[in-house]
């Protein structure tokens, strides 16, 4: 058995990325993989008390807001500061909705790595290049089709961008990850729903995610 204990938040408030079909699909694919999953939508659980034991977020949240006391709790738990009250540093997985979230927390967005700002309609093909083949989260992974929703986004940089997709003449950063304080951030804008959640590279990826954790 893996020892990653790995938190998997959702929730939204504005009726799209339904966590209670989404979440058992994560729990699924990542116990088979060997990690320890909790599953919630309760945003309690990014107090230190409670964020303390995981050593991974996944976060497929769309909206909501964060409380000053769970914004810095989260944050903190990334940082991973040796002094702070929660533990080893995380790695935080963002998956899709999870730049569209938090928007009331200009902290939590810029250590994501960028703000969602709106995308093609849901119903195209695309085409998604690979760029850092060599990196840890990218084990197995080459360039691949998928039906999604391209999400095209404010990028706050630094980022290490991993995968690509070419749109309207520019390649748009799809999946990145980048450091933040002791922790990692990994970001894939890819995980709409059901069919692209059950993806075998979109899987992988998340998995080579934790394990790079």
């Amino acid at each position: 058995m893996n020892s990653v204990n790995v938190l998997v938040i959702g929730g939204s408030d504005i009726k799209v990325h339904d966590f209670s079909e989404m979440g058992p699909i994560f729990k699924d694919f990542l116990e088979d993989a060997g990690f320890v999953v909790t599953l919630t939508e309760d945003l309690v659980f990014f107090l230190p008390q409670n964020i303390k034991k995981f050593q991974a977020v996944v976060c497929y949240t769309t909206g909501r807001e964060l409380t000053p006391e769970q914004e810095q709790g989260l944050l903190n738990a990334i940082i991973g500061s040796p002094w702070g009250e929660t533990g080893e540093p995380k790695t935080f997985i963002g998956v899709h909705g999870a730049t569209c979230s938090f928007q009331n927390s200009q902290a939590y967005l810029r250590m994501l790595g960028a703000r969602f700002l709106t995308h093609p309609p849901l119903g195209e093909k695309y085409n998604f290049k690979v760029i850092k083949p060599d990196h840890p989260t990218m084990y197995g992974i080459s360039d691949f089709s998928l039906k999604d929703e391209l999400y095209l986004m404010e990028i706050y940089p630094p980022i290490e961008t991993l995968v690509t997709c070419d749109f309207k003449d520019f390649p748009r950063p799809i999946v990145w990850v980048k450091a933040y304080g002791l922790g990692k951030i990994f970001y894939t804008a890819l995980g709409h729903g059901e069919e692209q959640i059950r993806d075998k590279t979109f899987q992988k990826m998340i998995i080579n995610a934790l394990n790079w954790t």
